[in-house]
């Protein structure tokens, strides 16, 4: 059972910050928060961090509520996805997620920052719901941001899948149509995070979004890095196809994203050592992405 932090008293001068990623939760609590909150819409206020590894369709969605929901500003990190890999030589992986970190996070601060220049208080609203994940399931509807480091509300901490579903189509507003392909998750595409059959879909619907990662891994690799998009771990070695030997003079073979593309279009009998059809989905725990 879920035990609320305490809904705190809110100066008259509050403005409700929510971020939207294009995805099928952050719609439906934008959708909540302009026409079910009783917010006054001069309160609420929408940002789109551009990590510049999108799908165009989710481009094409923000720009959609952005025009028939409410206004959307987008944040630009310093550097996109791909010029930050570029800079640190390799790519992020579940123990080193700077992506979500750089491209998300930090450009969130500095808005909210910027906000609480003129308004007396900040509330980040999220569209994260218990039901999403075991972690997730454990978050308040009202707690502290110490990432943003201001009120974090969770609205929708209780909703089910099907909620998000009718609210956007209450309000005759399609999600994004990449869940319609199986995509378990929008935003980055692909995702560091990314499932076996998601891997698929996007190879079979997107080659040239795999054709960026393998040029950049190529690129790198050619400069002397040893980057991969997908840590080797995630397919079984006889998919490897990339020659690597260790700081300790250890020889072994590491995946490219061309060998993880061959092992996605495998049945279950090709497992790797996890993701290949993990209970739940792999996400970020942070609630940025999604």
């Amino acid at each position: 059972m879920i035990q609320d932090f305490f809904k705190p008293e809110l100066p008259e001068n509050t403005i409700y910050h929510v971020g939207i990623s294009g995805g099928k939760d952050s719609g439906a609590v934008l959708l909540w928060l302009v026409y079910e909150s009783g917010i006054p819409k001069h309160k609420i206020n929408a940002t789109f961090c551009d990590t510049g590894n999108e799908h165009e369709w989710t481009y094409e969605q923000v720009e959609m509520l952005s025009q028939r929901v409410h206004p959307i500003e987008t944040l630009k990190p310093d550097l996109d996805f791909y010029d930050l890999v570029r800079k640190k030589g390799v790519f992020p992986s579940a123990r080193r997620r700077f992506c979500t970190e750089h491209l998300k996070i930090r450009p969130s601060q500095d808005h909210i920052a910027y906000l609480s220049k003129a308004y007396d208080a900040v509330v980040a609203v999220s569209g994260v719901r218990a039901d999403e994940s075991e972690d997730r399931s454990k978050y308040l509807e009202w707690d502290f941001s110490g990432q943003l480091l201001t009120l974090q509300w969770r609205p929708l901490i209780r909703w089910k899948y099907q909620n998000v579903l009718d609210i956007h189509k209450k309000y005759n507003i399609p999600m994004n149509p990449l869940y319609a392909l199986g995509a378990e998750r929008v935003g980055c595409y692909p995702c560091i995070n990314s499932r076996k059959k998601e891997i698929r879909t996007i190879a079979l619907n997107f080659p040239e979004r795999i054709q960026r990662i393998e040029d950049l891994e190529e690129e790198l690799w050619q400069s002397g890095k040893t980057p991969s998009f997908f840590h080797s771990a995630m397919i079984p070695e006889r998919f490897r196809t990339r020659p690597f030997v260790s700081k300790d003079g250890e020889s072994m073979m590491v995946a490219k994203i061309s060998d993880v593309v061959k092992w996605s279009m495998t049945g279950k009998g090709a497992k790797g050592s996890y993701m290949d059809d993990p209970p739940e989905p792999i996400s970020c725990s942070s609630g940025f992405c999604e």
